[in-house]
């Protein structure tokens, strides 16, 4: 059986999709990885997770006026002392 001309296009672009699977298995296995290892240091795997660090807190307070200057200060240098 000879082939033809449109049957060997046909053939050549049959299953062209195939070529994805490849690059995105690498981009996900890649991502895992990254995502495992943040994890793993202690730090959020994503940006902005919204955890408030205790300075973050004394900040907040002394802001909404609920610490003086000088209590937010001995605090923040004692959550300093810690670190």
């Amino acid at each position: 059986m000879a082939l033809t001309e449109p049957s060997k296009a046909r053939m050549a672009f049959a299953g062209g999709w195939w070529f994805l699977p490849g690059p995105l298995l690498w981009l996900l296995v890649i991502v895992g990885i990254v995502l495992l290892v943040r994890g793993r240091s202690g730090s959020s795997p994503w940006p902005g997770d919204g955890r408030e660090t205790g300075i973050d807190v004394l900040e907040r307070r002394v802001a909404e006026g609920e610490l003086r200057l000088e209590q937010y200060r001995e605090r923040r240098s004692v959550l300093e002392e810690k670190r």
